[in-house]
């Protein structure tokens, strides 16, 4: 099975880096929801149910726009490559 590329949406306005792990398309309408992962309030995982299996699966992290350029960030963005490649 082949692996989607990661994507790094940096929008000019709002507090967040969203780094994208697989199209939206793929998952079904009105499914997601957002989790913190870590430290309440900051990292955020999105997830919703996928279209083919209904199985839940990452569509995006969000990572604080004040923290992405931080070592902290940097380790986030590894190991998301790491699992999604």
């Amino acid at each position: 099975m082949a692996r989607a590329r990661v994507k790094v949406h940096v929008p000019k306005t709002g507090r967040y880096v969203r780094v994208r792990v697989k199209s939206p398309k793929s998952f079904k309408p009105k499914s997601f929801r957002t989790h913190d992962i870590g430290r309440a309030g900051h990292s955020k995982r999105v997830a919703g149910k996928l279209k083919k299996s209904g199985r839940w699966g990452t569509q995006a992290y969000l990572i604080p726009k004040k923290e992405f350029d931080k070592p902290s960030g940097q380790r986030l963005m590894k190991q998301i490559k790491a699992k999604h490649g």
